[in-house]
């Protein structure tokens, strides 16, 4: 529902200059401005050369890290933001998948579903 969208966008827009801040600055995924080129290009700065700054590479994939997030404890880490109630009801709206629905108890709801990303 495009109202749906505009709401997601108006909270996200609200939400990510703060969050963007609080990340990592080498973690590449998933960030907004950055890609797997940027990744590339910071690994090869760091091995590059006769005596690198770094002499090994870790590159972690978390298995199901999404679908074990904690509602209860994400809403309370956004403390009173205006949009809280749009959070926790879009984290517990559910998913339907080939017709049919589960629930999101835990986890972010788009990767509770067993569609393909990317």
């Amino acid at each position: 529902m495009i109202v749906d969208r505009v709401l997601q966008a108006r909270v996200k827009n609200a939400l990510e200059p703060e969050w963007e801040a609080r990340f990592e600055p080498k973690s590449y995924g998933f960030r907004p401005g950055r890609g797997c080129h940027d990744a590339i290009e910071a690994i090869y700065q760091a091995v590059k050369g006769r005596a690198p700054k770094r002499r090994w590479i870790l590159d972690a994939d978390l298995a199901a890290a999404f679908d074990r997030i904690d509602h209860g404890k994400l809403l309370s880490l956004l403390g009173a933001f205006p949009a809280r109630g749009l959070v926790r009801d879009w984290l517990t709206a559910g998913v339907m998948d080939k017709g049919e629905f589960t629930p999101t108890e835990e986890g972010n709801p788009r990767e509770a579903s067993s569609a393909p990303c990317c």
